[in-house]
Parts: C-alpha cells; sequence; structure tokens
C-alpha cells in the first residue's frame, strides 16, 4: 500500500494525486492545531500540578517552621525536594528573572489552591540545570520574618508529555492518509480505465469498459460505452459510405479508360490515359485506407520470417531479409502482412532499397525494421509522417508515385489489432520504419 501512495504522489496533476495532496494537507493541519492543543493543555495541566505541590510543600512548611531548622529540613527534605528556613530569601539568577511568565502563573495557582497563602510574599522561578534537568526554586516568607526556601529537583517539562501524544497522533494521521490514498485509488481505478479506453477509441474494435464502482462512475461507464458504439457505428458508416463511391467511380474511370484509345493525338491520349489510372490508384490507396478502420482478423500461429520473405518477394532486386530462419509467433497474418507492403514499397519508392530485419530477441516482442537507403526525413515531416494524404516536400517534388496513404494505412492496420508503428531517422542517414506485430491473445 505504501507504495501506491508513493506513485500517486509522483503524480500530483491527476484528480487522485491532488485529492490525496488536499486530504494530507487537511490532515497535518488537524496535526498542527492538536500538537498546539496538547502543548497548551499539557501546560496548563503541569502549571497546576507544580501549583498543588508547592502550595501543600508552603503549607506544611508553615506549619512546621516554629520547629528548629534541623527538625525542618528533616521532615521537608526528600530525594527531590530540599527545604530549609532562612534569614533572607535567596534571588533568582538574571536569566531566571527574565523568564518569569511560567513562574508567575504557577503562583497564581497556588494562591489559588491555598487561599491562607495569598498575603505571604512568595518568589518562584526555574532553573535548568547541566544534566539537563530542570529545578524549579523559589521562597515563601514566614510569620516570623524567616522565609522558607525550596528546590523541587527535575521538575517535570511540559514537553515529553505533549511529545508523546504528538507521535501518536502522527502515526494515526500517517495511517489515515494511507488508507484514504489506498481508497481514493480504488474509487478512481475506473476512472483510469475509463481514460485509457477513451484513448483508444478509433484505433481498434470497440472495447468496453467494465461498469463497476460508485453509482456515478457507473452510470459514467455505461455512458461511456454506449458512446463508444455509436462512434464506432459512425465512423464505420463513413468508411462503408466512402468505399462504395470509390467503388461506383471505377464505372466512369473505365469507360474513360476506354474512350481514351480513340483520343487524337497521341500525347493527349497518354495524358488522358496517364491521370485515369492515377486517378485509379488513389482510389485503391483509398479504398485500404477506409477498410483498415474496420478490418476483421483472427490470431493464428504465424512463421515471421516466411510472411516477410512472402512480402520481399515483390521487390525480388530491391529487398533484402536479415534475421532468423524461423520464428512462430500467435499474430494477425493480413493486418501485418498488408502492413508490411506498404512500408517495404515506401522504403523502395523513397530511399530505391529496403532490408527488413527481423529482431527476435526485443523486450517488447518481435520487431520487425524496414530499413531504407533515403536521405532520412525532416522533423517536420516525422511529426506529420502518420497524416492521412501527407506527403513531404521531397516526395511531392519526385516522381514516385503515391497519395500518402501508405504510412497511415499501415500505422492504422497494426493500431486496431493491437500492434505499434514507430518511423525514426537512423544515425548515418535512412528511414527506420519499426513495426511490433500485434500480439494474438493467449
Amino acid at each position: 500500500m505504501a507504495s501506491k501512495v508513493q506513485d500517486i504522489l509522483r503524480r500530483p496533476r491527476g484528480l487522485i494525486g491532488r485529492s490525496i495532496l488536499v486530504v494530507a494537507a487537511i490532515v497535518f493541519v488537524q496535526l498542527a492545531a492538536s500538537v498546539a492543543f496538547y502543548q497548551a493543555i499539557d501546560r496548563q495541566t503541569l502549571r497546576e500540578d507544580h501549583a498543588r505541590r508547592i502550595a501543600e510543600l508552603l503549607v506544611v512548611g508553615d506549619r512546621v517552621s516554629r520547629l528548629a531548622q534541623a527538625d525542618l529540613d528533616q521532615v521537608m527534605t526528600s530525594r527531590y525536594l530540599e527545604a530549609e528556613v532562612v534569614s533572607a530569601p535567596p534571588q533568582a539568577p538574571s536569566q531566571a528573572r527574565a523568564q518569569t511568565g511560567e513562574a508567575d502563573a504557577i503562583i497564581r495557582y497556588v494562591r489559588q489552591w491555598e487561599p491562607a497563602l495569598a498575603r505571604r510574599p512568595l518568589r518562584l522561578w526555574s532553573e535548568d540545570q547541566s544534566d539537563g534537568g530542570r529545578d524549579l526554586v523559589g521562597a515563601m516568607g514566614l510569620s516570623d520574618g524567616r522565609w522558607l526556601s525550596f528546590r523541587s529537583r527535575h521538575f517535570p517539562r511540559p514537553w515529553p508529555i505533549a511529545l508523546r501524544a504528538v507521535a501518536t497522533t502522527l502515526a494515526f494521521s500517517l495511517a489515515c492518509v494511507a488508507l484514504g490514498a489506498y481508497a481514493l485509488r480504488q474509487l478512481g481505478e475506473p476512472l483510469r480505465r475509463l481514460a485509457e479506453a477513451a484513448g483508444r477509441v478509433g484505433e481498434g474494435p470497440p472495447q468496453p469498459v467494465v461498469v463497476e464502482g460508485p453509482t456515478d462512475l457507473a452510470e459514467l461507464g455505461r455512458a461511456f460505452n454506449d458512446m463508444q458504439q455509436r462512434i464506432t457505428g459512425l465512423i464505420e458508416d463513413q468508411a462503408r459510405a466512402m468505399e462504395a463511391l470509390s467503388h461506383d467511380l471505377r464505372t466512369p474511370l473505365a469507360r474513360l479508360k476506354l474512350a481514351s484509345d480513340y483520343v487524337e493525338p497521341e500525347d493527349i491520349r497518354a495524358m488522358v490515359g496517364g491521370n485515369v489510372d492515377e486517378l485509379e490508384e488513389m482510389l485503391r490507396s483509398l479504398s485500404a485506407w477506409l477498410r483498415a478502420q474496420h478490418a476483421a482478423s483472427t490470431a493464428e500461429s504465424v512463421d515471421l520470417p516466411a510472411l516477410v520473405r512472402a512480402v520481399i518477394a515483390r521487390w525480388p532486386k530491391l529487398a533484402r531479409y536479415e534475421g532468423p530462419k524461423s520464428l512462430i509467433v500467435s499474430t494477425h497474418r493480413d493486418p501485418l502482412e498488408q502492413a508490411l507492403i506498404r512500408l517495404v514499397d515506401n522504403a523502395v519508392r523513397f530511399g530505391g532499397k529496403a532490408k527488413v530485419r527481423l529482431v527476435a530477441d526485443d523486450p517488447e516482442g518481435p520487431r520487425i525494421e524496414v530499413l531504407d537507403q533515403g536521405p532520412g526525413l525532416t522533423d517536420e515531416v516525422l511529426a506529420r509522417i502518420y497524416e492521412p494524404f501527407f506527403r513531404g516536400d521531397a516526395a511531392r517534388a519526385r516522381d514516385t508515385g503515391g497519395f500518402g496513404l501508405g504510412i497511415p494505412t499501415a500505422d492504422r492496420l497494426l493500431k486496431r489489432f493491437g500492434g505499434r508503428l514507430q518511423i525514426a531517422n537512423r544515425d548515418g542517414g535512412g528511414v527506420t520504419a519499426s513495426v511490433w506485430p500485434p500480439a494474438g491473445e493467449g
């Protein structure tokens, strides 16, 4: 539980972290108030106790003051108390005279306890000893003009008692904070899962969150699941509508392609035919990107090296494989294959050649790297490389074809089934597209 509290307190920006900080602040304010309260009560109790003991001492001393001095010393002196009758009162040291508040309070209590002593002169002060103790020293005038001098050794200080109370309160407060942090973390768990699910909306099949927790959180979970289903339905409807539109456009394009054969002169016929081919390729790329939004797949056992070799066979002289001869994993074959085809095609288009490397010992799971031999990408292009229809200036300036949908389609296919794509520049030039295949269940 302590580790969970530390984890929460490291993230004060979150709702739960801030709630814990508020609870902790309230607890420690209450602790500070309790310390002040304990100190005041302890000081008051010790003053009354001091006053009671001194009042009893003075009353007894006054009654036996008619005895001989040796008898008074014998009667009044004990291990912790020294008393004697003197002709002149002892003088308080200068330091003690500067701190008279505590002594004056005790004197007032003495006179409240024993009104008979109200008219007697009474002096009182405390002296700190070298061993760390504290003596209460004083003198009272007797009826015959002499003074009863006394010293109470190692009178208790207020703080030791208060410190025990403070330690107990502090331990209890820390326990309350820890229990509060644990309870808030448990209450906030549905919110964290809801936030994670919200970040995945649109990237894969809908994953309903577990409806649990207090009534308000349970209602929020149900509303989120309903919203997720509606959003998924809208995305799929939009994708299917665009697919239907692109399919219907192929018919007039086919007619236009056929009619272009009768166009004269030759250069105009070539221009019309080229534009029709470009439109058809654009529609195919758009359809593939739209299908990736609602593609379905089932996990199966796949030999990754065999799959990679089948992909690069499309470019026998421009792509090569590097890695183990066999590695069986459970993954989604078709989405992974389609993603790799687009990544290798992109590397061949813009880098001239491609090398596909399989890294089997990655801590995050098998990793497939597609490396090109191009000049690399600028930071601006890297920041927008996953955007549909985006092409960098260098790509637009060259006759490389493509419509800016290859990488976005690969990224969407992988994310939909739990895989991941990361594109980065490589030291020494070139770009590396790292693919972590979608993992199958079990």
